[in-house]
């Protein structure tokens, strides 16, 4: 099952994902994307890089969170916590 509703907690992976076209399955970024423009204007931001709006992250009903190594685990728990069901990835070291 691919994802339709993507979480990027990070600027990187909202970059990657306008790159390989796919900037319609994007439903939350980083507060720190500022590449590329359309993202930052059109885009809830959802996410510093340790903190995060679980709520607001919750009602987007992402089915997929990236995030960037442990660093972000603990948005990770939080989401867990709040009752989020989507998987929650990390860039650099696999899941969280």
């Amino acid at each position: 099952m691919s994802a339709r509703r993507i979480v990027c907690l990070t600027a990187g992976t909202t970059e990657f994902l306008y790159l390989l076209g796919e900037q319609h399955r994007i439903v939350g970024i980083s507060g720190f994307t500022v590449r590329p423009p359309q993202a930052r204007r059109k885009k809830p931001r959802v996410a510093a890089f340790t903190s995060a709006k679980i709520e607001q992250i919750i009602a987007l009903k992402p089915d997929l969170v990236l995030g960037f190594s442990d660093l972000q685990a603990s948005i990770a728990a939080d989401l867990v916590r709040a009752g989020s069901r989507e998987t929650a990835t990390s860039q650099a070291t696999g899941l969280f």
